[in-house]
């Protein structure tokens, strides 16, 4: 791991591309082009933290080539761990435990075998519900992996190709399972047209035990299909319905030129080489 001197050092020649009331930070986690290690300078307003450029800056001899190879690897490892934390980190902090209701109140009527509802669809409701609760939990855990990744990335100062693949891979599978959790849910979405319609039956109702009144009008498809579908087609660029292997495969391909596209439109602000 990169000392404090080191560190100091490296911010010091960040701060020579810095114009005036720009702020630099420095990204620590480096690449190596030739066996020389380069890192990515960001500066943004000092008042605003909008981006004003970037730099490839290196504490050791390099030509400006070297410098110039080493920016797609920083930018794509940057952005990708960026975009990992925003949403697979966010995602694995969420709150389901209004879902965690839900599936308790299907489960209770399901084991009850009540005779005078569609059992099927409480069975399938409750199907949707657990399954959404178990991804939840992969989540969580490809969000600690990814941390551990990340981890051991800053322990060492550099990663390599193979390592932005991970990365890249780590955030396609949080996408994975977030529309995973989805698709199903909104397949399915009129099923709870049904709970909902059945709710006060006197057989039914005894099983109400809701923190929120509102949770099982909130699952009717009149409430929660359109945003459901917004989502689905916006996890999925309008695509759906899409098995795993279609989905990595297309997202894997995409992100890698989104990000070539990124790396283009940076470079017009790039301040070194």
């Amino acid at each position: 791991m990169m000392n404090k001197s080191e560190q100091q050092r490296l911010l010091a020649l960040g701060k020579k591309h810095k114009k005036f009331f720009e702020d630099v930070s420095i990204n620590l986690d480096g690449y190596k082009v030739s066996g020389r290690l380069f890192y990515l300078a960001r500066y943004t307003g000092k008042f605003r933290t909008k981006s004003k450029g970037d730099a490839v800056i290196s504490l050791e001899k390099h030509t400006p080539e070297e410098a110039q190879r080493a920016l797609l690897p920083l930018v794509s490892y940057f952005i990708t761990w960026n975009n990992i934390s925003d949403s697979i980190g966010e995602r694995a902090q969420v709150d389901f435990s209004i879902l965690e209701e839900v599936r308790d109140y299907l489960e209770r009527i399901v084991n009850a075998d009540i005779a005078t509802i569609d059992i099927p669809v409480y069975k399938r409701s409750l199907s949707v519900i657990q399954s959404m609760l178990d991804l939840q939990k992969n989540m969580k855990q490809l969000w600690q992996e990814a941390s551990q990744f990340d981890k051991h990335v800053k322990e060492k100062d550099y990663f390599t190709d193979s390592e932005i693949d991970q990365l890249i891979m780590y955030n396609i599978e949080g996408g994975w399972i977030q529309y995973a959790q989805l698709k199903d849910r909104y397949q399915h979405r009129r099923d709870f047209d049904v709970v909902y319609a059945n709710r006060d039956k006197p057989d039914i109702k005894k099983y109400d035990r809701f923190s929120d009144k509102h949770t099982l009008y909130n699952m009717t498809s009149d409430c929660a299909a359109e945003q459901l579908r917004q989502n689905i087609d916006q996890m999925t660029d309008g695509k759906a319905p899409m098995d795993y292997d279609t989905y990595i495969d297309y997202f894997y391909n995409v992100y890698k030129e989104r990000l070539k596209e990124r790396v283009e439109t940076l470079k017009k602000t790039l301040r070194y080489p």
